[in-house]
């Protein structure tokens, strides 16, 4: 019986765009979000003494913002060279009322960034995308991770049935607080692109799979948002982020490794 010939992209194309160019409105979000909040020793004074010296938590702090600003870099590059228009978006952030609030704020998009990565992961074709998606997964949480350890931590469940949660584009462009939902800040910017093939992409607690129209020569290798277990019921709202090692495989052959997130709770 002859199979199916697949003809792996070089270079990320056009059925990449939508979903690239959605991650470029959400790293486009956090990037501003950073640049419009000023900080210094002064602005941080106000907090328990860190671990750390203050230089260094300052220093630590302000390399999220050059992160964010790499991460647009790298979205925009790959959506612009495979034919697409940077969006023209008018954000909203949450308030920053003090240094503990910008820290909740900074916790809260890092965390849902994480989630939203992992999720584009299985929303483009591409090994170029999907790499790009897994690098960003992994960086944004691993930048909660440092955050949520100048917070109250907790022990991790001993009963946790979930990876680090993985958000659906759709997901992410509900309105709500806390980590998950971003809609209420991306005020319609972009539109969440549909899943490959003319599927829909079901996300459980430890894999993902991508089901319906066109799609049935593409679920045998289908990749895994999570990691590679088998798929329980897909979420149907996002999770809260409660941690947890992941491995982040998307459509490529290198893994990459999210960083072990302890349960966080968000609170000094």
């Amino acid at each position: 019986m002859a199979s199916a010939t697949y003809m792996c992209p070089v270079s990320p194309g056009s059925n990449d765009v939508p979903a690239i160019m959605y991650g470029f409105a959400l790293q486009n979000l956090l990037s501003s979000y950073y640049d419009s909040v000023p900080v210094n020793e002064s602005f941080y004074s106000t907090l328990p003494s860190p671990t750390i010296p203050m230089t260094d938590f300052l220093a630590n702090t302000e390399g999220l913002a050059v992160q964010a600003r790499l991460g647009e870099q790298g979205l925009l590059e790959a959506g612009m060279a495979a034919g697409a228009m940077k969006p023209n978006c008018n954000f909203s952030y949450p308030p920053v009322t003090d240094a503990k609030s910008h820290l909740m704020n900074a916790y809260d998009l890092e965390a849902t960034m994480c989630g939203a990565f992992i999720g584009l992961a299985d929303y483009v074709q591409s090994p170029q995308a999907a790499f790009l998606m897994a690098r960003l997964a992994a960086e944004h949480g691993i930048h909660a991770s440092y955050i949520g350890s100048h917070m109250k931590p907790v022990v991790s469940p001993t009963n946790s049935t979930s990876l680090t949660p993985a958000f659906k584009p759709e997901m992410v462009s509900m309105t709500g607080m806390g980590v998950g939902p971003l809609g209420d800040y991306l005020n319609n910017c972009v539109a969440p692109p549909a899943a490959p093939c003319g599927g829909t992409v079901e996300v459980g607690m430890t894999g993902a799979m991508l089901n319906g129209q066109g799609s049935a020569n593409v679920m045998g290798n289908s990749s895994s948002a999570m990691g590679t277990g088998g798929v329980s019921s897909p979420s149907a709202m996002p999770q809260a982020f409660t941690g947890g090692a992941g491995l982040l495989q998307a459509r490529v052959l290198v893994p990459a490794v999210l960083a072990a997130l302890t349960t966080l709770v968000v609170s000094l």
